[in-house]
């Protein structure tokens, strides 16, 4: 059916465009090599895309759902102990940097400084990633302080992961997740210090969706 049919060429657009951007870069990637890659002729382009800046935020919807999916699964696996839940969350966002390049690229590169519209999105992704997190770590409600620390916690990560990119992963993997989890951990521990008595864990989290 034509719905159908249309549907599966924004797919296969977006997936060419997850591998372009995340290769050759937004900036140097052409709608036309997106299409070629895809084997969707220019002339269907328009009807899911405005333009390539939509074309990025697709991309970028993506793989911020990969590092989403990636955070909840390492969650999960640590099964109650927050800092297993911590350490599982840290040693699925890290293998997923690193077997996956694309996902950094576009996620801490490429989304960058494109449009002030892009950079509102990038934002909102950001909040959206560490309510993720501190549902995933099964974090009790706490002062706005409390939150303001997880996002600094978050940010301190995306760093880390940024060095570890653009230094072309030269060091271990097991050596940068052991590195962060120290600083999370360090973190948690000062967090389950100042959390009222008898909080615990959210044994099953149910992250929200990202917004669009």
């Amino acid at each position: 059916m034509p719905e159908q049919r249309q549907r599966e060429r924004r797919t296969r657009l977006i997936e060419a465009a997850v591998a372009e951007f995340g290769t050759e870069g937004y900036r140097a990637t052409t709608i036309n090599a997106v299409c070629a890659r895809a084997g969707v002729g220019k002339r269907y382009f328009y009807e899911s895309f405005d333009g390539s800046e939509a074309l990025l935020l697709a991309a970028y919807e993506v793989v911020t759902g990969r590092i989403r999916d990636a955070i909840v699964r390492g969650a999960e696996r640590g099964g109650t102990d927050p800092a297993a839940r911590a350490l599982g969350m840290l040693t699925g966002y890290f293998e997923l940097i690193a077997d996956d390049p694309p996902v950094p690229r576009i996620a801490f590169f490429e989304i960058l400084g494109v449009s002030p519209a892009v950079d509102e999105i990038y934002r909102g992704r950001f909040q959206a990633l560490v309510e993720v997190c501190v549902r995933a770590l099964g974090l009790p409600p706490g002062p706005s302080g409390q939150r303001t620390v997880v996002t600094g916690l978050a940010g301190a990560m995306l760093v880390i992961a940024q060095q570890w990119v653009l230094n072309g992963y030269d060091r271990p993997l097991r050596e940068v997740v052991d590195s962060a989890h120290l600083v999370v951990s360090a973190v948690l521990d000062r967090l389950d210090d100042t959390s009222p008595a008898g909080a615990g864990p959210v044994t099953s989290p149910n992250p929200p969706e990202l917004e669009r």
